[in-house]
């Protein structure tokens, strides 16, 4: 399955450069390719979620799961730009039929590079691009997804305060985003190293007041019995 999601976005992304043309079936056809990939993340990352409340977090195929789950959205997350860009070539077209003075702008060109330098681990300089397109296109659909990728970069480096200040955004700004569950997780998750237990603890335990049904719910739970747990001692 990854191997033919990375050939499907190795194609998006040289038709995003002008090399192929697509015509509106085949569009239609990369949208539900989308439209798959978003069913098959959700129940991996739910797979991880019930696998997680019957296995030790330290455990290897914890980790595994967790790494496939993470390569998973991400793949999604480049799918669903792709399709943006498609659909932005589209109103580019009808634009410049009308006016041929009209120059494409393709926001998600930003991200993209912002992403790619986050891949290869350019933690510094994919900061700075999420933060760039953030401030570039504020009411962009992948604005959120720029903002939590902005806590990642600070996450990934150890840097947990500046990742807790990042992530807090998200929470404040996308109250209807649907990273909304994972950035108060990775909220918590900070606390948790900064040895703000208190306000972790909290934190958890509004997780599983505001999204019970949610994979960070079932983390959240686990995270609580380690707290009750280690109180009775």
């Amino acid at each position: 399955m990854v191997q033919r999601v990375f050939l499907l976005l190795c194609f998006m992304t040289v038709f995003v450069t002008g090399c192929i043309p697509l015509n509106s079936h085949e569009v239609i056809d990369l949208k539900d390719e989308l439209s798959h990939l978003q069913i098959q993340y959700r129940e991996l990352k739910q797979n991880y979620a019930d696998l997680y409340t019957r296995v030790d977090p330290a455990c290897t195929t914890l980790e595994v799961l967790n790494v496939s789950v993470k390569d998973l959205q991400d793949k999604v997350f480049a799918l669903d730009q792709n399709i943006q860009n498609i659909n932005d070539l589209e109103i580019d077209a009808n634009k410049k039929s009308k006016n041929d003075n009209v120059k494409p702008s393709f926001p998600s060109s930003i991200y993209q590079s912002a992403y790619s330098d986050y891949s290869m681990g350019k933690f510094d300089l994919a900061y700075s691009g999420f933060q760039a397109f953030v401030k570039k296109y504020p009411n962009s659909e992948f604005t959120p997804q720029a903002q939590f990728y902005m806590g990642e970069c600070f996450y990934s480096g150890s840097m947990w305060e500046k990742a807790l200040e990042e992530y807090k955004k998200v929470e404040r700004h996308y109250k209807k985003s649907e990273l909304l569950s994972s950035a108060r997780l990775k909220i918590a998750l900070c606390c948790e190293l900064l040895s703000k237990h208190n306000e972790a603890l909290n934190i958890f335990l509004s997780i599983v007041k505001d999204f019970p049904q949610s994979p960070e719910s079932l983390m959240a739970k686990e995270k609580l019995k380690i707290y009750n747990n280690a109180q009775k001692r």
